[in-house]
């Protein structure tokens, strides 16, 4: 293999689909997913939370926030995964309690899913969504100094390119995002368009480069957490690690985190654990600023 080809290149389509298919590592993610949604209507009838709330051009452009009692708390802008298919912020409400007991606000956001929209749209909601968030801080009473990002998976990609993105051409402060956690993502999304992954995204090579965190990354003030569960597929470890060298390469901080024992599907619950190594980095994170 040449210096210059990276491992994907030499896979059959056969093994480029198992290694971009979280669920070949786990034998009961559907089990996982539907928790999602359950954990996150317990957690809904425990909690109030102001739903529904339109921050962009479309209906479908909605979050929900959940406030921490203190004025000027952090924010945690939580993205979902799905790659980039399925599940809504209704189905990542369960981490809210967690945070909101640490004083941190909590919101879920909502961006339109393929087909019905291509990647770089939705990048442009969430952008919109933190936008929206700046906008509307004093209303709901959470610092607009003091904004984070998470998101898994497919989540874990829009939330890099949300970050990475110019926040002068949108009149917001360059350092609008003072952190982000990025759990299981895909950094360089070429490898999957000659997958059936991709057959609603649309994407050529061309386009999944321009889409893709790893080449966008740039100096930046943002902390970073990069996290995977050990139970996860080799290409999924790797551009964890690729993305956390360009990123320190460029002179930024970072920390960089295989959870025990997990997987792709059970880390976001995992992660607010409170034996949980990745959860006292987030928390860390977040109390820095704070």
């Amino acid at each position: 293999m040449s210096e210059k080809e990276l491992p994907w290149e030499r896979m059959s389509i056969e093994t480029l689909e198992r290694e971009y298919s979280p669920s070949s590592r786990v034998t009961n993610y559907e089990e996982l997913v539907q928790s999602y949604t359950s954990e996150s209507n317990k957690i809904s009838k425990i909690l109030k939370f102001e739903k529904d709330l339109i921050y962009g051009i479309s209906s479908e452009e909605k979050l929900d926030l959940c406030l921490a009692e203190a004025d000027d708390s952090p924010l945690v802008i939580f993205i979902h995964g799905g790659y980039w298919q399925l599940l809504s912020k209704d189905d990542c409400l369960f981490p809210a309690k967690d945070f909101v007991d640490r004083g941190i606000s909590y919101c879920s956001i909502d961006y339109t899913l393929a087909p019905r929209a291509h990647i770089n749209e939705m990048i442009e909601q969430c952008i919109r969504a933190v936008q929206w968030l700046y906008q509307s801080a004093s209303n709901y009473g959470y610092d607009e100094k003091k904004f984070f990002l998470i998101g898994s998976s497919a989540g874990a990609h829009l939330a890099a390119m949300t970050m990475l993105a110019d926040w002068k051409n949108y009149d917001l402060p360059t350092d609008i995002i003072k952190g982000c956690t990025l759990l299981s993502g895909v950094y360089d999304i070429r490898p999957i368009v000659k997958t059936y992954i991709n057959e609603p995204l649309n994407l050529d090579m061309q386009t999944a480069s321009m889409l893709s965190p790893l080449f966008k990354v740039k100096n930046h003030t943002a902390d970073l957490i990069i996290s995977w569960g050990e139970n996860e597929t080799n290409e999924f470890k790797r551009q964890s690690i690729e993305f956390d060298k360009k990123w320190k390469a460029c002179g930024n901080t970072s920390n960089l985190m295989e959870v025990k024992g997990n997987n792709h599907f059970d880390i976001v619950f995992n992660m607010m654990k409170k034996d949980c190594a990745l959860r006292k980095l987030i928390i860390e994170q977040i109390m820095r600023v704070s």
